[in-house]
């Protein structure tokens, strides 16, 4: 049995062979390259029994040689994957189960129905391209890069990726070697194996629309504060780079916001626990800000593009001023397209943000100290102090006048966040009822403030015609002083609600 530690990238752009071989001439570093054609068979029973333990098996070929593996229960942070595998030299295509060690199979597993039940379910046949590297420290890494295709049936996906497995040293080195390809090669974290990949294009039911719910970080009182900010490095980091692939699946704005919602996300908990880190850990929080602020427009885009889109909602009103439509689209044509947006994800500085990030917490999880000698209410005391505060500072703004008007609201926005992003983090530690019957109209809030941005925008646009539709005018004023009406009620409903934080659960 071994262990996979391993990175691994998906890439973007051609001619990779050439661009790491240059690498590694460039600084002179000692490889053995080879290339051979890999082909892989993946099996599981009709019912997934395999894949409901965690459990991958695989039969692979190369040339005369046929070698049946088996992964077990894993784990993949950050791109970074670790999982136990066995592997058995086999004499035809057919994996036999018993072969492997008999204490890797569960109580409710049976081997023999297993084996029984077995049927191939997918494929995968690629090239495989590698350089076994041993750098200044004798650190041996092997770097694959494999280009081919998964199959099942009718379907068919692209294998275009890096893995980079540790074989001998300090895991360090993976990263170094990282950095290192990030100044050459577009790359993204791949967090999806190829096994994964292939029983997503195997499972032919339909996908059910996932509702998005509120998502709470902390969630269990028995950890240290120290051990929660890690654990919420973790969470961040895959729900920042599950979004990524998101948003390259689909291309919206929508999930363009996501990213950076994960990155505002990831980078209040910078602030939010800050007096418990140390100076070099909190130089992330300014990187998170650069590209937060790299993606300040979409928010104003994903308003222009409702504004503009003929099944919007204020669309038929807005055709009054076939002139405000253009100069609209005229706005909308100012932001970054969606190649410009691709390269930005893929290039060096958002790579070495999110390594940082992993490494960041992989070094806490190591260094933790589980036994350390703490107050077992540290964490919630923290978190109560810290919604308290956050939660006084809104409440106070909201307080400072009965009736706001339109720019007042928008300029609470960021105020409004900041609290909600503090309970995004803390508030799963606290009741469940009373902490959605208090969040509820502050979320509201936020939302009907986002509604009065696209207000606001199609006001500035009226203002640069030189004959604004008095129609048009009287109708945007109007939307404007009813929402500002229904938010003011809003606001008097929440800055009534009773704290949440102070009941025990």
């Amino acid at each position: 049995m071994s262990t996979e530690i391993e990175l691994k990238y998906l890439i973007l752009g051609d001619n990779t062979v050439e661009k790491i071989t240059e690498i590694f001439n460039r600084e002179n570093i000692e490889f053995a390259y080879q290339e051979k054609q890999l082909a892989n068979c993946y099996f599981d029973t009709a019912d997934l029994n395999l894949r409901q333990h965690g459990m991958g098996l695989r039969v692979r070929r190369n040339n005369n040689h046929i070698e049946q593996t088996i992964k077990t229960a894993g784990q993949v942070v950050g791109g970074l994957h670790s999982r136990p595998e066995y592997n058995v030299d086999i004499e035809s295509e057919q994996p036999i189960l018993s072969l492997f060690p008999s204490e890797i199979w569960q109580e409710s597993q049976s081997v023999a129905a297993i084996q029984n039940d077995l049927v191939a379910l997918f494929s995968t046949d690629f090239k495989r391209c590698t350089w076994l590297v041993t750098d200044a420290n004798n650190n041996v890494i092997e770097l694959a890069y494999d280009q081919g295709d998964i199959t099942s049936a009718t379907e068919t996906d692209t294998i275009h990726e890096i893995e980079l497995e540790l074989v001998k040293g300090d895991k360090s080195a993976l990263f170094d070697l990282a950095t290192l390809l990030f100044t050459t090669l577009a790359l993204r974290p791949g967090l999806k194996s190829k096994a994964a990949r292939g029983y997503a294009l195997w499972r032919t039911e339909p996908v059910k629309e996932q509702v998005r719910q509120e998502h709470f970080i902390c969630d269990n009182r028995e950890v240290s504060i120290a051990d929660a900010f890690t654990a919420g490095l973790n969470s961040g980091l895959t729900r920042l780079q599950k979004s990524i692939e998101s948003y390259l699946t689909t291309e919206t704005l929508l999930e363009l916001a996501t990213i950076k919602a994960n990155l505002a996300v990831i980078r209040h908990g910078f602030w939010l626990f800050s007096t418990y880190l140390s100076a070099d850990e909190l130089l992330l929080r300014d990187e998170l800000s650069h590209f937060i602020h790299l993606l300040a427009w979409v928010d104003n885009a994903i308003h222009l593009q409702e504004l503009t889109n003929k099944t919007g909602n204020y669309r038929k009103k807005l055709d009054f001023s076939k002139q405000l439509i253009e100069q609209l689209k005229i706005e909308k044509r100012r932001f970054p397209n969606t190649e410009d947006i691709g390269l930005l994800l893929h290039c060096s500085r958002f790579n070495q943000l999110q390594l940082s990030i992993l490494k960041l917490y992989l070094s806490r999880t190591e260094s933790a100290n589980l036994n350390s000698d703490t107050s077992e209410n540290e964490l919630v005391q923290f978190a109560q102090n810290s919604i308290q505060f956050s939660s006084s500072e809104i409440s106070t703004q909201m307080k400072s006048m009965a009736h706001f008007d339109c720019q007042q609201y928008i300029a609470q926005s960021k105020l409004l966040n900041r609290s909600l992003l503090t309970g995004t983090w803390l508030a799963g530690l606290f009741n469940n009822e009373l902490r959605d019957k208090f969040r509820r109209p502050w979320l509201d809030l936020r939302l009907g403030i986002s509604e009065l941005q696209s207000l606001w925008i199609i006001q500035l646009q009226l203002e640069k015609l030189s004959e604004p539709p008095k129609k048009l005018v009287q109708w945007q004023h109007s939307k404007v002083d009813g929402l500002l009406i229904a938010l003011d009620n809003t606001k008097a409903i929440a800055i009534e609600m009773q704290p949440y934080w102070l009941e025990s659960l």
